[in-house]
């Protein structure tokens, strides 16, 4: 897949730019996009990122801070953050500089790929990298 095939205003970006709020817990992090996008009520806006956690068997992170989560929990949180956006597609970029472990990519991201199937998934990386993500439910973008 080439950049220009995606559209700027089609997708939402996840990348180590884009960090969760380091005050917020994971819960907060991931309600706090429907609240202020849709203004959802927050205990509804709340309800749903849980069920997204729980859904993945998460929930035991979403009172943690994200100092007290480990990188592979956080890069879920970051994915599940940006499914809560309008956007069609999430453009995952450069996911090593993100989770310790890219060895993990393939299950993280056959993992939120179950959540839904409204959103594409792009990877944006070197291609040197691009092993890391054969069988990954989503596209690679040099």
């Amino acid at each position: 897949m080439n950049r220009t095939d995606i559209n700027r205003e089609d997708y939402v970006l996840v990348s180590r730019n884009t960090p969760l709020i380091s005050n917020l817990d994971m819960i907060e992090n991931i309600s706090l996009i429907k609240e202020v996008h849709e203004f959802m009520p927050t205990k509804k806006a709340k309800e749903l990122a849980l069920t997204y956690l729980k859904n993945l068997g998460l929930e035991d992170i979403a009172n943690k801070r994200v100092i007290n989560c480990s990188s592979n929990e956080i890069i879920y949180v970051m994915l599940i953050r940006a499914m809560m956006m309008p956007q069609k597609s999430i453009l995952l970029q450069a996911p090593y500089s993100i989770t310790t472990n890219l060895g993990d990519i393939k299950t993280i991201l056959c993992n939120i790929s179950k959540l839904t199937n409204l959103k594409k998934i792009f990877i944006f990386d070197v291609a040197i990298n691009e092993y890391h993500y054969e069988g990954a439910p989503c596209s690679i973008v040099k």
